[in-house]
């Protein structure tokens, strides 16, 4: 695999959540596989200390990090555009088959950037996870402007590309439909250790924990609400929700009284894994609406993987994976079933425990970077 060469075009990297976990669970595989990977992380919300480096062995370059799309920012987003060109161009290797990878479809910021690659010879790959044709979220005005783009350019993912990678049963019949090249299904991937300790009791207090975006198709009001009446029935316990987004502030105005409620935002990944790895169980709690079922849920895997009792809306193809033997599962935007669901784990600890076990025995057999990584090795050798 000596002669390939992968650029990845990405947003977050090397820090960040489920977009930058797929992408570092699959490609740091490829390179094991001898493929060389380069990754361009282009206007990250973030800044971190090191814009230039080198993560589990991938080099990556970040461009733009911190820019706000504001007017005054202009000239500064057109020099990081044209730094990202140049790169791109720069990165392009002689007698190899060069692929970037673009995580996410075309959109408003790297059309241009997609149509100079596929010029330069590139073979181009999507790695879609979200249809946004259902998208509705309160979200700030560029963040509007940007997914409008995206499903206004949507066609253009299956005109431009030389293969088109999804993450859900309903976006591969969707790209199907509109006769994708080389449509190829990846699900979501986590981390599993060899092997985990069964536990057989849960901590003082009762901790729940829910990790991940706080848009509208993420159920944190559920969530929530759900908690504030079990707790009614266990008092004592804690709720945890871990991560960010443009709602995220709202939730945390709306409860910062509630002490049994924590929002710890955006933390760093071994704070992160730390604290799911010590919940005593883990939501999953996503609405019925269609933007929800589209896509697949990426922390399931990571929730599965700690072995610990999960509670999952029964949306996408969840259920072609798991079962009630695996999960406890639930039908989306039910509180009460969700309620239900906590006060009978917190009754019978070591069912629930057996249960997480086999959760994180699925998570191994489907959710394995490693396999995964091969279907798309596979891909690439066919382009």
């Amino acid at each position: 695999m000596s002669n390939i060469s992968l650029l990845v075009l990405t947003r977050e990297y090397p820090v960040g959540y489920a977009g930058t976990k797929r992408v570092q669970h699959l490609i740091e595989y490829l390179k094991k596989d001898g493929i060389a990977v380069t990754v361009i992380s282009y206007r990250s919300k973030r800044r971190i200390e090191q814009e230039i480096g080198i993560y589990n062995s991938i080099p990556y370059i970040r461009i733009g990090s911190g820019i706000v799309p504001k007017p005054r920012n202009i000239a500064r987003m057109i020099y990081a555009y044209f730094q990202l060109l140049i790169l791109i161009c720069r990165t392009k290797a002689r007698n190899k088959k060069n692929i970037l990878y673009c995580y996410g479809g075309i959109d408003i910021e790297n059309f241009i950037a997609i149509f100079f690659s596929k010029i330069l010879g590139y073979k181009i790959i999507f790695d879609l996870v979200e249809d946004f044709a259902g998208f509705s979220d309160h979200v700030k005005l560029s963040s509007k402007i940007k997914f409008w783009s995206v499903k206004k350019l949507d066609l253009f993912n299956v005109r431009v590309s030389n293969a088109i990678v999804v993450i859900s049963a309903y976006l591969f019949k969707k790209y199907e439909l509109l006769n994708a090249k080389h449509l190829t299904l990846i699900p979501i991937t986590a981390n599993t250790q060899d092997k985990i300790l069964l536990r057989y009791s849960f901590n003082t207090p009762f901790t729940i924990a829910y990790a991940g975006s706080f848009g509208d198709k993420d159920g944190v009001e559920l969530i929530i609400q759900g908690f504030l009446q079990f707790n009614k029935k266990v008092p004592g316990s804690k709720l945890i929700l871990i991560g960010a987004g443009d709602q995220k502030e709202y939730y945390n105005n709306k409860y910062s009284n509630d002490e049994s409620i924590r929002f710890t935002g955006f933390i760093p990944d071994a704070e992160y894994y730390s604290l799911i790895r010590e919940a005593d169980v883990l939501c999953m709690c996503r609405t019925g609406s269609s933007y929800a079922n589209a896509g697949f849920p990426f922390k399931l895997g990571e929730y599965l993987a700690t072995g610990n009792p999960v509670i999952a809306t029964n949306v996408s193809n969840v259920n072609l994976y798991l079962d009630e033997r695996s999960v406890f599962l639930i039908e989306p935007d039910n509180t009460q079933q969700y309620i239900d669901a906590l006060v009978y784990i917190y009754n019978h600890p070591a069912e629930a425990f057996k249960i997480g076990y086999n959760g994180y025995i699925k998570c191994k057999e489907h959710f394995s970077p490693e396999l995964n990584s091969k279907i798309l090795i596979r891909l690439i050798e066919k382009l």
